[in-house]
């Protein structure tokens, strides 16, 4: 039995060859894919059959990945950008979320019933990532255009499971919440990528060569992504 490893844009999986399979199988394990196909079967195949089956392996994937979400409300404490913030929950007369530099208290009414806490507490936090998101995006957008010579539509923010951004042709990007808990390095990456579909609207040589041109770290930031991005959750 031999053994490669192979990447599409959404995750990494391994092939194993074997000569006594007469058909492949894809197994999602521990957070990882398999695939098991019969000796011969060749790559471009596989990877055409990876590619049909992408929504499958992503549902898997992140069932798996859901079992081990990242405990920052137990830890009182949760990723912004480059930074961690310490946080704070309390009951008051009205929901609100109050933040300094180094502080986020999240308050939640008196009113809300016990079983329904911890649903209006994500709300909110949901809600509040995506106003620091829409901001830090709108800057870094404007930055990052004037140094490609690029210009954009309209910036929004959105709540996705399988993408980090979009662009469409009428210019208007997009870019999901979540990023707000990665290094700030890597949401510019994210930026970067998005930008460059507005000269190159697919992923063609010349659009990853726009892209490494502007962002040398670009392979770096994907791999972090690809590694980390169980840990973008409340």
């Amino acid at each position: 039995m031999s053994a490669l490893m192979m990447e599409t844009e959404q995750f990494s999986y391994t092939v194993h060859y074997s000569s006594r399979r007469r058909s492949v199988a894809l197994q999602v394990k521990q957070g990882q894919l398999t695939v098991r196909a019969p000796l011969g079967y060749s790559l471009a195949d596989i990877n055409a059959l990876v590619q049909q089956k992408q929504q499958w392996v992503l549902k898997h994937l992140q069932q798996v990945k859901l079992q081990i979400r990242p405990q920052w409300l137990a830890e009182q404490q949760l990723p912004l950008l480059d930074n961690t913030i310490a946080l704070t929950r309390m009951r008051g007369a009205k929901s609100a979320v109050l933040y300094d530099e180094y502080n986020i208290t999240v308050i939640v009414s008196s009113r809300v019933q016990p079983q329904r806490y911890e649903k209006v507490l994500l709300a909110l936090l949901q809600k509040w990532y995506q106003q620091q998101a829409l901001s830090w995006f709108t800057q870094r957008v404007f930055y990052w255009q004037n140094k490609m010579n690029i210009r954009s539509g309209t910036i929004l923010v959105g709540n996705w499971r399988t993408k980090w951004g979009y662009c469409k042709s009428n210019s208007e990007l997009g870019f999901n919440w979540r990023l707000m808990m990665a290094p700030a390095w890597v949401t510019d990456y994210v930026v970067v990528h998005e930008l460059a579909h507005l000269k190159h609207l697919n992923h063609s040589p010349r659009f990853w060569q726009l892209v490494g041109v502007h962002y040398p770290q670009a392979e770096q930031a994907k791999t972090w992504l690809k590694h980390n991005q169980h840990l973008l959750e409340l």
